[in-house]
C-alpha cells in the first residue's frame, strides 16, 4: 500500500476521498463521451458541419437561462441534494430525447446537440466544485492531475462502450446506457460530500438561504480583481480555440465518413484511443508534472501543442490524420494537465469569492465565449471560399493562440501575487478610526468616548483633536494617571492642571520624563497674578522626586550655566541619601534623562550599588542618557543572567554608535559565550546595515544557540527596515544546511519511531529539532522574500489551519528558485517518501551517537540503554565532531 501511495503521490488518509473523486469524474465523463459520440453521429449524418456555428451560438444563448435556474437552486438547496436532483433531471431528459430520436423528429438532432453540451458543462463543473471543497490548495496541486486522469479514463471507457455497442444496438439506443451509470453517481456524490467536505460551500447557499445569485456582485468581484479578469480572459480564449478545433476536426471527419453509425463509431473510437493514451500519460507523469513545474509551466503546454497541431492541419487541410493530430492534442491535454491547471487557478481565491464567481465563469463566461466563437466561425464561413475554409480558420486560430500565450504569462505572474495576498490577509488588531470618524461627524460625545478608550493611540489622537478644536477643557485630569506613560506625558502637557496637581504628578509618577514635564510646566505657571516660580524654587524642594525632576529640566536648558550646576546638585544629592534609601532607584531612573557627560560618573557608581533593583535601573537608564564611556562596563554584565535582559535594553538605546564594539566582541571566540549569545538580541533592534553584516557572519558560528539568535535577529531587522540588504549567497547556504539537517532529523524520527514515537527523550528531542529547524528555515526565507509575506508564512505554519499552510507551501513553490525550492519544500511540506531514510536503524543510531550535539548523543544512548531497539547494543559514544 505504501508503494502504491508513493507511486500515486498520495499522503496517508487521502486514498478514499481521492478514489471517490476519481470514480465520480470517470463515471461522469463516461456518460458524456457516450452522449457526445451519439450526438455528433446523429447531427453530422443529417446536416453539414458548416451549420455547426449556429449550434454553438444556440448553446451560448441557452446556457445563461440554465445557469440562472441552477444558481437560484444552489442558494436554497444543500450541495449534495442539488447535484443529485440535477442528475435525476438529466436522466428524465435522456429518456425523452431517446424517444424523440427514435421517432425521427426533425428538431431532435438540434435539441440533442445543445442538450449534450449543457449536460457536459453542468456535470463536469459539479465534479470540480466538489473537488475544491474536498481538497486544500497543496492537496489540489498534487491530486488534481490524478483526479483529472479519471476524466481521461472515463473518456476512454465511454468511447469504448459507444464504439462496441453502436454496432449491435445502433446510435439511438446508446442513450439508454447512461441511466444506470448516473444512478450510481448519485449515491457516490451523497457519500463523498457528506463525509469528506472541508469547505463551508456544502452549506446552504453562499449568501444565505433564500437568496438568489448575485450576478452584479459576481461581475463586480471579477472586474475589481486583475487575477479574476485574467482567468476570464484565459478561459474565454481557451473556449474559442477549442470550438474552432472541434469545427475543423468535424469537417475532415464528415469528408471521410458518411453513415450515422459509422460516424458515431469513429468519434467514439477516436475518443477512446486518445483518452486511453492520455490516461497512461497522466497516471505515469501527470501529477508529477503539475507538482514539479507547477502552474508557471503547465499554463503553456496546451496552447503550444495546439499551435503545432494547427500548423499541421493548415499544411494538410482535408487529411483525417492531420485533423486527428490537432484534436488529439486538444483532447489529451485539455482534460488532464490543462484541466488540473485551470482548477488550480481558483484555489488561491477565497472560498466566499470563489463560491460567487466560479459557477458563473465556468457556465456563463465560457459559454458566452463559445457563442462569440460561433459568431466568429460564422463570419469566417461566410467570408472565406468554401475550398479555403479550413486553411483560413487555421490561420485565424494561430492568432488566437498567440494571444492565449500572452494572457497565460500574465496569469502566471498574478497567480503568485494572489497567493501572497491570501497568506498575508490576516485579521488586523483593532486600530484607531478616529480620522474617518471626524471627517464625517464631530461631536462632544464622540470625542469624550475616544478619550476614555483603552487604545493608547485613540486617546493620544483625541487629545490632539481637542486642542486643535479649542476644547482643551475636554481633556480629563484623570488621564494624568493613565496606565500608558505616553498618555500621561501628553495629558501633563495639554490638560488644564493646577500647580498642585502638577506637583502631585511629579511626586507620584513612576516615569521620570513625566515627572520632569510636570515640574517644568509648574515652573512656568503663573497663578493669580503671581509670576512663575522658576526651576530654582523646585530644586530646593524637600521632596527628592521633585528635585530630580527639576534637575532634569535644568539639564535640558541650553545655557552652559545650567549644565555646570548639574554635577554640583548630583554631588549634593548622592551625599545626602542614606545607602539603603528607597530613593536610589528613582535617582538611577532619573539619570537616564540627563545627557550631561559629567552625569556618567554617577551612573558608574550605581552600577555597583548593593541593591540589585538600583543596578537594573542604572543599567536601563545608561542607554537613554547615551554615555558612550559606559559601554565597556555594560557589555561584561551580559554574562550575568540577573542583569542580561536589562543590559540588552540599555545597549539598544545607544544605537549604531556602538556597533564597532559589539562586532569585536561578537566575532571574538575567546569572549565569554554568554556575552556573544546576547549580542544578537541587541543587534536585532539596531536597524543598520552594519548590524546585518555582523549577524550574517554569525550564521556559521560553531554555537547552535548563537546561530539561532542571529537568524531571529536578522528576521527582525528585515521587518524593521525593508531597505537593508542581505547577502543572498550566505543566506541560501544557511537555508540549505538547516533544511538538510531538519530533513535528516525527520528521517531519523521516522526510522526510529515508525509509530509516531513512544514519548521517550530521544523522540521528543527529534520533534523539537524538526520544529525548530522549520522555524529557522522560514525565518531565513524572510530575508529573501517580501517581509509581509514571509512573516505571514511563518505565522501560518504555526497555526492549525490546513488551508493557510497549503497556501504558504504553494506560494513558496512558485516564488523560490529551483535549487532553493528543492531544499525548502521537504521541510515545509514533508511527504511520506521524503521522510524515509536509506540508512538502516543501526546506521542511524551510530550516526546519532557520533553527532556533534551532546544532547542528541545522550538521548540516543539513553534510549538504547532502555532497550528501545533490543537488536542494537550501545557502543561507547564517539567524541567526533563530524557533522552528520
Amino acid at each position: 500500500m505504501n508503494r502504491l501511495r508513493a507511486f500515486l503521490n498520495l499522503e496517508r488518509g487521502e486514498e478514499t476521498p481521492v478514489f471517490l473523486l476519481f470514480s465520480y469524474l470517470t463515471l461522469i465523463l463516461t456518460c458524456y463521451m457516450i452522449t457526445k459520440a451519439a450526438r455528433d453521429g446523429i447531427f453530422l449524418y443529417k446536416f453539414s458541419p458548416m451549420l455547426l456555428p449556429y449550434v454553438y451560438i444556440g448553446i451560448a444563448v441557452l446556457i445563461g437561462f440554465v445557469v440562472v435556474v441552477y444558481l437560484r437552486l444552489a442558494a436554497r438547496v444543500d450541495q449534495a441534494w442539488l447535484i443529485s436532483g440535477s442528475l435525476l433531471f438529466f436522466i428524465t431528459n435522456i429518456l425523452l430525447l431517446w424517444w424523440a430520436v427514435r421517432l425521427d423528429w426533425k428538431p431532435a438532432p438540434w435539441i440533442f446537440y445543445v442538450w449534450t453540451s449543457i449536460f457536459g458543462i453542468v456535470v463536469t463543473t459539479q465534479v470540480w466544485t466538489v473537488a475544491n471543497n474536498v481538497l486544500d490548495l497543496r492537496q489540489a496541486k498534487r491530486i488534481f492531475a490524478l483526479v483529472s486522469s479519471g476524466g481521461i479514463l472515463g473518456g476512454a471507457v465511454g468511447g469504448l462502450i459507444a464504439a462496441r455497442l453502436v454496432k449491435s444496438i445502433g446510435t439511438d439506443n446508446l442513450l439508454l446506457t447512461l441511466v444506470p451509470i448516473l444512478l450510481l453517481v448519485i449515491s457516490l456524490v451523497q457519500f463523498l460530500i457528506r463525509r469528506y467536505s472541508i469547505s463551508e460551500a456544502t452549506n446552504r447557499g453562499a449568501s444565505g438561504a433564500g437568496e438568489g445569485p448575485d450576478f452584479r456582485g459576481a461581475a463586480r468581484l471579477i472586474l475589481g480583481a486583475r487575477f479574476l479578469k485574467l482567468i476570464v480572459g484565459l478561459l474565454a480564449l481557451s473556449a474559442i480555440v477549442t470550438l474552432i478545433v472541434d469545427f475543423q476536426f468535424k469537417i475532415v471527419a464528415k469528408e471521410a465518413i458518411q453513415g450515422k453509425d459509422q460516424l458515431t463509431a469513429f468519434f467514439a473510437s477516436f475518443s477512446s484511443y486518445m483518452a486511453g493514451g492520455a490516461f497512461l500519460l497522466q497516471v505515469l507523469a501527470g501529477s508529477r508534472i503539475v507538482e514539479r513545474v507547477g502552474v508557471r509551466v503547465t499554463l503553456f503546454i496546451l496552447p503550444i501543442a495546439l499551435m503545432f497541431g494547427t500548423v499541421t492541419l493548415i499544411a494538410f487541410p482535408l487529411a483525417l490524420w492531420a485533423g486527428g493530430v490537432l484534436k488529439g492534442s486538444d483532447y489529451a491535454l485539455r482534460y488532464s494537465i490543462d484541466r488540473a491547471t485551470t482548477e488550480l487557478l481558483y484555489v488561491p481565491v477565497s472560498q466566499s469569492v470563489k463560491t460567487q464567481i466560479k459557477a458563473i465563469i465556468d457556465m456563463i463566461v465560457q459559454r458566452l465565449a463559445d457563442g462569440l466563437g460561433g459568431f466568429l466561425l460564422l463570419g469566417l464561413v461566410w467570408v472565406l471560399p468554401k475550398a479555403r475554409v479550413q486553411e483560413g480558420v487555421g490561420v485565424f486560430n494561430l492568432c488566437l493562440l498567440a494571444v492565449w500565450l500572452w494572457v497565460a504569462w500574465q496569469v502566471r505572474k498574478e497567480y503568485v501575487a494572489t497567493i501572497r495576498a491570501r497568506i498575508t490577509d490576516r485579521p488586523d488588531l483593532p486600530k484607531s478610526t478616529i480620522r474617518t470618524v471626524f471627517d464625517n461627524q464631530l461631536s462632544v460625545a464622540t470625542l469624550k468616548s475616544m478619550l476614555a478608550s483603552p487604545d493608547d493611540e485613540v486617546v493620544l489622537y483625541a487629545m490632539e483633536t481637542a486642542v486643535a478644536l479649542g476644547r482643551q477643557n475636554w481633556i480629563p485630569h484623570q488621564l494624568t494617571a493613565h496606565h500608558s506613560a505616553r498618555v500621561r506625558l501628553k495629558a501633563t502637557e495639554l490638560a488644564l492642571l493646577t500647580e498642585e496637581e502638577l506637583l502631585d504628578r511629579a511626586k507620584v509618577d513612576s516615569n521620570s520624563t513625566v515627572r520632569a514635564s510636570a515640574v517644568l510646566r509648574a515652573s512656568k505657571l503663573a497663578v493669580s497674578g503671581r509670576a512663575p516660580r522658576g526651576l530654582d524654587y523646585f530644586l530646593q524642594s524637600p521632596d527628592v522626586r521633585v528635585r530630580l525632576a527639576a534637575l532634569v529640566a535644568l539639564s535640558r536648558e541650553g545655557n552652559g550655566q545650567g549644565k555646570c550646576r548639574v554635577r554640583q546638585l548630583l554631588d549634593g544629592l548622592f551625599s545626602e541619601l542614606e545607602p539603603n534609601s528607597f530613593e536610589w532607584k528613582t535617582v538611577a531612573e532619573t539619570l537616564g534623562e540627563i545627557s550631561n557627560p559629567e552625569a556618567a560618573e554617577f551612573h558608574l557608581r550605581l552600577f555597583h550599588h548593593e541593591n540589585p533593583a538600583v543596578r537594573r535601573a542604572a543599567i536601563l537608564s545608561a542607554g537613554k542618557a547615551g554615555h558612550r564611556e559606559l559601554v565597556p562596563f555594560l557589555i561584561p554584565l551580559l554574562a550575568d543572567p540577573r542583569f542580561a535582559a536589562d543590559v540588552r535594553v540599555g545597549l539598544r538605546d545607544y544605537g549604531p554608535r556602538i556597533l564597532g564594539t559589539l562586532s569585536d566582541m561578537f566575532k571574538d571566540p575567546t569572549v565569554d559565550i554568554e556575552i556573544r549569545r546576547n549580542i544578537p538580541l541587541v543587534l536585532a533592534y539596531i536597524a543598520h546595515q552594519e548590524s546585518v553584516e555582523i549577524l550574517l557572519d554569525g550564521l556559521f558560528d560553531y554555537d547552535a544557540l548563537l546561530r539561532y539568535r542571529a537568524i531571529r535577529a536578522l528576521a527582525k531587522l528585515r521587518l524593521l527596515d525593508a531597505d537593508l540588504r542581505f547577502d543572498v549567497v550566505k543566506v541560501t547556504l544557511r537555508i540549505r544546511e538547516e533544511s538538510e539537517m531538519t530533513t535528516w532529523h525527520r528521517q531519523v524520527l521516522s526510522a526510529l519511531y515508525p509509530q509516531d514515537g513512544t514519548g521517550d527523550l530521544l523522540s521528543q528531542l527529534l520533534k523539537e529539532k524538526i520544529e525548530r529547524g522549520k522555524d529557522r528555515v522560514l525565518r531565513l526565507l524572510a530575508l529573501l522574500l517580501p517581509p509581509n509575506a514571509a512573516v505571514a508564512s511563518l505565522l501560518a505554519m504555526t497555526e492549525d489551519d490546513r488551508l493557510r499552510r497549503a497556501a504558504v507551501a504553494e506560494f513558496l513553490d512558485n516564488v523560490l528558485p529551483g535549487k532553493l525550492r528543492d531544499y525548502v519544500l521537504p521541510v515545509i511540506e514533508p511527504k511520506s517518501q521524503s521522510s524515509k531514510s536509506k540508512q538502516s536503524v543501526s546506521e542511524i543510531l551510530e550516526a546519532c551517537l557520533r553527532n556533534p550535539d551532546p544532547i542528541l548523543r545522550e538521548c540516543t544512548a539513553d534510549a538504547i540503554a532502555r532497550g528501545r531497539w533490543p537488536e542494537y547494543s550501545c557502543p561507547a559514544p564517539a567524541a567526533s565532531s563530524r557533522k552528520v
